[in-house]
């Protein structure tokens, strides 16, 4: 199989084509693709998913796949190789960056399309999307502040629409609460100090036993096993996809030492962080 390598950070690309060029290949990068019109059927990973006018796939490294096209299709693809950020920019920025990578990372492993199920998040990502490509086209310098914030503007319109993918079924049902309150845990997991059970009822106006109850009800598993399932698929990515350190890591998943975090991922993988990091390698 073709492996496309990217060395630069970033890449975009805006073209329509009736025939896909490339034969499947998998990389060693991040890519977010936006189809402006056009549909077809996008094999990912050997599966096919329909796409359509607005839809977005999300794919992370070592994904394999190729488009079968039917109607002429217009593609925006970003791609980069930095996924998450260390020492570039302001502490901020490098947080917000981050946690708009933890989002991607976690819907990649679903595979298919992201949904925009916000009203009007389709035409401001088409617009969005444009306004990428052009700002790319006309100063192909991945160093761009405008470039910059325009993705991190698509990463959070992404974001916003991911949780309501994630449990579509409650979603239908009109219950924002639950989307409230995961999106709350998700901006927040890193300060632990800030999702005990006590302060997630006072904030949403439920009592302690109720929310404990309503959280297993909706999600099938306690609000601690979910919060500890979250907070374990956060840190394999980091050990998977940055430089970090695994004492970064540790003080930045807010473990209180490095012993706490190694304690933890021992109890929930049977190996502890470095071995995972050993063990891993992309395209495996």
């Amino acid at each position: 199989m073709k492996r496309y390598i990217q060395h630069n950070f970033l890449k975009v690309s805006h073209f329509a084509v009736h025939e896909w060029p490339h034969p499947e290949h998998n990389h060693n990068h991040i890519e977010i693709i936006f189809v402006h019109e056009g549909k077809g059927l996008h094999k990912l990973n050997g599966v096919s998913y329909a796409y359509a006018a607005n839809s977005i796939f999300v794919l992370g490294p070592s994904d394999y796949h190729s488009f079968e096209i039917e109607e002429k299709t217009q593609f925006t693809f970003i791609k980069f190789t930095n996924i998450y950020l260390n020492g570039i920019g302001s502490i901020t920025v490098q947080s917000n960056w981050n946690q708009y990578m933890d989002e991607l990372l976690m819907h990649a492993g679903k595979k298919d399309a992201v949904a925009l199920n916000r009203e009007g998040d389709a035409a401001t990502m088409d617009n969005l999307m444009r306004l990428v490509a052009k700002e790319w086209l006309e100063s192909k310098n991945e160093n761009n502040e405008t470039l910059f914030f325009l993705i991190q503007t698509v990463l959070s319109v992404i974001k916003r629409n991911l949780v309501s993918n994630q449990y579509p079924e409650q979603t239908r049902q009109g219950d924002e609460k639950l989307t409230a309150i995961i999106q709350y845990i998700h901006n927040n997991i890193y300060s632990p100090e800030l999702l005990h059970v006590e302060q997630l009822a006072d904030l949403f106006g439920y009592s302690r036993n109720y929310l404990g109850i309503y959280l297993k009800e909706q999600l099938g598993i306690t609000l601690r096993e979910y919060i500890n399932n979250y907070k374990l698929s956060l840190a394999e990515n980091r050990l998977k996809y940055s430089g970090f350190t695994i004492k970064e890591i540790s003080y930045e998943m807010g473990f209180t030492d490095l012993s706490h975090f190694n304690k933890f991922f021992r109890k929930m993988k049977g190996l502890s962080p470095n071995e995972f990091r050993t063990q891993w390698q992309p395209g495996r």
